[in-house]
């Protein structure tokens, strides 16, 4: 579904990987197999299908499901003992030898069960130093399968890390600023905001900084660091990028969705997903004939969110998230599919409407730049953006950070400008990075306005007054396009 940065599978907690960013890894994937965990003498596991968690156990006397009863009052230290004691030499698991003896239910035991397991899941969130290790397979005929929330599990975890210098040295600098993620996987995940959640989530307006955040909502600073740290931990929180539209609040702190049954949910999913396969994009996100792009993405996120993975995890439908998975994927094809039509109707037009802009294009039709126009086309510093550009040391790390995040359209951004900043001839690759970016960020006009600039070091006089015709269209203020087109 979506792309997350590779992580090795085999590493320590501490140097190579949370075990929030861990799990969350596994469960972009989809990955199916054991997730250990060992600190000491003690070993824990978590079972994953399909990325998402079913499972745990611990060789821990802790974490032992009768130590659980008796902690949460369930049964008494007497009824624990003996219990055990028949477990011993029955050789069968304690769960049925309580539920035989009348201690507890059946209902009960399924309820033990499920806290134990994730009570151990919690429990790894914590270790800050430990070693670990996933090992694709599948999951052993003796695993109970429990369906349960990612996102949940991801949230409680995460809120349960007290360690102040460890969330310090995990988030960003603080003078990062921040932003919702426009990713509905992660922007959607099934979790119950509290008031001061809200609070923290409605001071993150792709303005402020984290210490802004952090400041500006009067609550005791650890506890409004800890909350912005939850959110960053579970990618509800991104680092604000230049290029990025700040996603509306109100698209996360929404109401409730309609309280469909486990059944009729069921059969709106099926329903939907029958027909997947003869639906047109702009039919699968509803929209109607000359739909703009903000209705476009409206209906995006509203699909999106309804019809998110993490609804099945309650379902007794085992197809049901398998359905979800496809209809969210093909959702997301539909998005990228119309976002990219509206970005080559608007390049298509470009060169027509930019001619109104009579100012930023005076004398482009026939100006003396068409030829060796990389004269004076950069920056003073010898870049297209400023301080943006990279030695040619920087080149191979930055293609690094696009191999292992492509879609991050910041990373395409930095690493064009460091291909047409450094010596050599790297314009070929500095167009193709530059063309990534814009695939990612259809709408935004600057870069558009920097791919003109590597057109124009190249040479390429009639392709760099096209690219800052398109800046221009898309943002008519954009002060990069407008001086690229003075410079012809």
């Amino acid at each position: 579904m979506n792309e997350e940065q590779e992580l090795p599978l085999k590493g320590d907690l501490q140097k190579d990987a949370s075990f929030s960013r861990l799990l969350a890894h596994l469960r972009a994937s989809g990955r199916t197999g054991t997730l250990t965990v060992k600190f000491g003498a003690t070993s824990k596991k978590v079972y994953l299908k399909d990325g998402e968690a079913v499972f745990a156990s611990s060789t821990s006397n802790d974490d032992w499901l009768g130590v659980v009863l008796v902690k949460t009052g369930k049964i008494s230290l007497q009824q624990f003992d003996y219990s055990t004691e028949v477990m011993k030499k029955s050789g069968r698991r304690h769960g049925a030898v309580l539920v035989e003896l009348g201690y507890i239910t059946p209902k009960e035991l399924f309820w033990a069960v499920k806290y134990q397991v994730k009570e151990i899941i919690y429990s790894l969130f914590e270790y800050d130093r430990a070693e670990y290790e996933f090992l694709d397979g599948q999951i052993p005929d003796e695993v109970i399968t429990l369906k349960m929330s990612m996102g949940s599990l991801i949230y409680e975890g995460v809120s349960r890390i007290d360690n102040l210098i460890r969330i310090k040295e995990e988030l960003p600098p603080v003078w990062t600023t921040l932003q919702l993620s426009d990713d509905p996987l992660k922007l959607f995940q099934n979790v119950q905001f509290s008031p001061k959640d809200r609070k923290i989530l409605s001071l993150v307006d792709g303005q402020r900084t984290i210490k802004q955040v952090i400041e500006d909502s009067w609550f005791n600073s650890f506890e409004a660091m800890k909350i912005v740290y939850v959110f960053w931990a579970i990618g509800i929180l991104t680092e604000k990028k230049i290029e990025d539209e700040n996603i509306s609040l109100d698209v996360l702190l929404h109401e409730p969705l309609p309280g469909d049954g486990r059944d009729a949910f069921a059969a709106k999913v099926a329903a939907f997903h029958v027909k997947l396969p003869e639906m047109p994009p702009g039919e699968l996100l509803g929209l109607g004939p000359g739909a703009t792009a903000r209705e476009i993405k409206k209906n995006y996120y509203r699909l999106a969110r309804e019809f998110h993975p993490e609804r099945a995890y309650d379902s007794e439908e085992d197809q049901l998230k398998n359905k979800l998975v496809e209809i969210f994927d093909a959702v997301k094809r539909a998005y990228i599919s119309l976002m990219r039509e509206q970005a080559r109707d608007a390049a298509e037009g470009a060169a027509v409407q930019a001619e109104g802009v009579k100012d930023a294009i005076s004398g482009a039709e026939a100006g003396p730049g068409d030829k060796g126009a990389d004269d004076g086309a950069f920056a003073p510093d010898g870049n297209a953006h400023g301080n943006d550009g990279k030695a040619a040391g920087s080149i191979e790390p930055l293609r690094e950070a696009a191999r292992r995040e492509p879609s991050n359209p910041e990373h395409w951004r930095r690493l064009a400008l460091a291909l047409s900043a450094a010596d050599g001839d790297f314009s070929g690759e500095a167009e193709r990075a530059m063309f990534e970016a814009i695939g990612l960020t259809p709408f935004e006009g600057d870069c558009y306005a920097e791919l003109g600039y590597i057109y124009l070091k190249s040479g390429k006089g009639q392709e760099a007054k096209r690219q800052f015709k398109k800046a221009l269209v898309l943002d008519p203020e954009n002060r990069r396009a407008t001086e690229g087109l003075k410079r012809f």
